[in-house]
């Protein structure tokens, strides 16, 4: 994947997806549910139980672009004594992720409105067992300084698991899943979040983003020991998981 863009339109990028997410925020989980057929929420729970394999009892854990909070609600469902911190900087997902948890009676997460881009000093270094991710490395401008900032947090032998769209390796299968990734998910967003723009926006992010491999080589080259990735239909969803 190659980028090439100025600082003003990265920054105006940014405030775009903000502000889409914003917008969006109390539609999301539902077009969720209807673009995957429910199926999204057991991809994520896969991607806690293979970071889970990596690591025993990790004490703490940030969930990055933190969104509804499902990873987060996962985890802590998974790990009852892990202290769990949400980040992301749409403040309307970080209102329904507040409330899902409260509705669960979880009481090992808390909730950090902030831009994890533009992280400087407001965690230690190396102080962090667990790192997930879901749904989001994608929509970050700067792919490859956030995932150098994930390594830097981590502690050593610590773990970061992200779970995104893939590119199916099979072509024909490719070419039925870009026909109902670009036809269907911006009239299902138009028709249930009366927003066509933001679910074309969905579709259209694939076209960056990285293949599998490369994703992998990426995360190795960062510093991470070891990386794999385990793909899903058919490689339209991939999870990745890397141990420092």
């Amino acid at each position: 994947m190659t980028t090439t863009a100025t600082k003003s339109t990265i920054t105006n990028n940014a405030v775009y997806i903000n502000k889409m997410f914003n917008k969006i925020a109390t539609k999301y989980d539902l077009l969720n549910n209807l673009m995957t057929f429910g199926y999204h929420y057991n991809w994520k729970v896969e991607s806690i139980k293979l970071a889970l394999t990596e690591i025993v009892n990790p004490k703490n854990a940030l969930d990055l672009c933190s969104g509804t909070g499902d990873l987060a609600i996962i985890l802590s469902q998974l790990c009852p004594k892990i202290n769990i911190t949400c980040i992301d900087n749409s403040n309307n997902m970080l209102n329904i992720a507040k409330s899902k948890t409260k509705k669960l009676n979880l009481n090992n997460t808390s909730f950090l409105l902030f831009d994890f881009e533009k992280l400087s000093n407001e965690i230690a270094p190396s102080s962090i067992d667990l790192i997930t991710i879901g749904f989001g490395l994608r929509n970050l401008i700067d792919k490859e300084h956030s995932l150098e900032n994930i390594y830097k947090l981590l502690k050593k032998d610590g773990v970061f698991t992200c779970i995104d769209l893939g590119h199916p390796r099979n072509k024909l299968w490719e070419k039925i899943f870009l026909s109902y990734f670009f036809n269907i998910i911006p009239k299902l967003g138009q028709i249930f979040a009366y927003d066509k723009e933001a679910y074309t926006y969905l579709p259209t992010s694939l076209n960056s983003w990285y293949k599998q491999d490369e994703l992998k080589n990426i995360i190795l080259k960062t510093g991470f020991e070891k990386c794999y990735f385990k793909d899903i239909l058919g490689g339209a969803v991939a999870i990745h998981v890397a141990v420092k």
